[in-house]
């Protein structure tokens, strides 16, 4: 096992909100860090008290709650890779589902291999106000088990995802999330879902963040 250290800010339990595992129980381990900053961000990364903990105690903490599914999210998981890389290998030897959240702003390396973990990563539609640094070689280094997220918060995040679609190749899952106000509402409905009706965009999945909806973590 490697004796690499994590930043984190905590682990806990929930229900998945988002992607394609959306409902089900998740052991969620929440890293500290992300050079992102992006305007709907919901994590303070700056503020809290950061932690270390190895990877040995960090599996010992996923193996209290006894559930199989465990999504690394942040902050950003990929600026911690060295020490991610061999959690996530540590857990898929003891059976877990893993995911890895992350914003798509970092390369991630292209794999020959059908790896066992998934990432969910997120393209930046122009509201977030980080859309310059995406980088969209990242679609075309992605599996089919992979899901890809556009948190939209009005109609050009909309234009701006079509537009990516069209330029961009990816085997990955679509996902289509309306961006949620400070005060837990989403800001687009059924707007959104005309858009994608009328322009035939039939391999988007429209998701909402079940948390926030059900008022959970």
């Amino acid at each position: 096992m490697s004796d690499s250290m994590l930043k984190y800010e905590e682990v806990f339990v929930s229900l998945q909100g988002e992607s394609t595992d959306s409902g089900f129980p998740c052991v969620f381990v929440r890293l500290h860090g992300c050079n992102v900053g992006c305007k709907y961000c919901d994590q303070d990364q700056k503020g809290k008290r950061r932690r270390m903990i190895s990877i040995g105690n960090m599996v010992e903490k996923i193996m209290k709650y006894r559930l199989p599914n465990v999504c690394i999210t942040g902050g950003e998981p990929m600026l911690q890779w060295n020490a991610v890389y061999p959690l996530i290998l540590e857990l898929l030897s003891y059976d877990y589902k893993v995911s890895i959240e992350t914003s798509g702003c970092i390369p991630i390396d292209p794999d020959p291999y059908n790896r066992s973990f998934k990432y969910i990563m997120d393209i930046k539609c122009p509201s977030s106000g980080v859309v310059s640094r995406n980088v969209y070689d990242n679609l075309m280094n992605l599996q089919p088990k992979d899901e890809v997220k556009f948190v939209v918060s009005d109609e050009e995040d909309y234009k701006f995802m079509k537009k990516i679609l069209r330029q961009y190749s990816t085997p990955a899952k679509i996902l289509v999330s309306p961006c949620f106000t400070s005060e837990g509402e989403p800001m687009l409905g059924r707007e959104l879902v005309d858009w994608l009706i009328r322009d035939r965009l039939h391999k988007c999945r429209v998701q909402i963040q079940m948390h926030k909806i059900l008022g959970i973590k």
